[in-house]
């Protein structure tokens, strides 16, 4: 690697003809923590009739494996091998055990953390309550990362009636889908930014520095929340 410029290229990084794979894939040291997508040999008809369907499905644009990899948050997962060739972004914090976060995750994580209070973890509160309680940690954090890409569900269930009386069954109770979705949704933000926070503190852990990101202290504690009784 010496001598080349690893500050903006992408390697591509392939085992000698003819040679074996530098590590095996069954082994623990080899661990893979997830397989997003694998191609599979079909006949011509068949892939064309696939591809009609996944453009169909993304507004008539085809995906592959690299564009659900691009969608990773960090980039030292973004790491891939498709039979022929590894393709290592930021090759240059790679193989120095740091990685890059995409920025908004970033920013949502580090202001998430500022602002949720983590006694709620340690109350048991009525699921109205509970989603109240989330909507004020959000509502900081969007003052701070307006122009993330993620607050659309919040955006459109703001626009639905709120026709939650306090029933215990029935229209109007937390059995009503339309509640659920009102009143969820701000649960199912803190769910998704919890993901974020444990998987940059597991990263964290295995010695991975996240350029720019806030370290997870291994005290940090989020409930997955439920709004439901069900």
């Amino acid at each position: 690697i010496l001598g080349i410029d690893n500050e903006s290229e992408v390697y591509n990084i392939k085992p000698k003809l003819g040679g074996d794979l530098p590590f095996d894939f069954d082994g623990w040291v080899g661990k893979i923590d997830l397989i997003i997508a694998t191609i599979e040999d079909e006949p011509k008809e068949e892939q064309q009739s696939a591809k009609k369907k996944t453009a169909k499905k993304v507004g008539g644009k085809g995906i592959t494996p690299f564009d659900l990899l691009d969608d990773f948050d960090l980039s030292i997962c973004k790491a891939s091998f498709d039979g022929k060739t590894f393709c290592i972004p930021e090759p240059h914090l790679t193989f120095s055990r740091k990685s890059t976060m995409e920025p908004n995750r970033r920013d949502i994580v580090e202001s998430y953390m500022k602002h949720f209070d983590p006694t709620i973890s340690q109350m048991r509160y009525e699921p109205i309550e509970l989603s109240a309680l989330v909507s004020a940690t959000i509502k900081a954090v969007r003052k701070e990362v307006p122009n993330a890409p993620f607050y659309k569900l919040l955006d459109f269930v703001s626009l639905l009636p709120d026709r939650y009386t306090g029933e215990f069954m029935g229209r109007s109770s937390l059995y009503d889908p339309l509640v659920q979705a009102k009143y969820g949704a701000p649960v199912q933000f803190h769910k998704w930014t919890r993901k974020l926070v444990y998987r940059l503190r597991k990263y964290q852990e295995r010695g991975i520095e996240v350029v720019g990101a806030p370290t997870i202290g291994i005290d940090v504690e989020m409930d997955a929340f439920d709004i439901t009784y069900v």
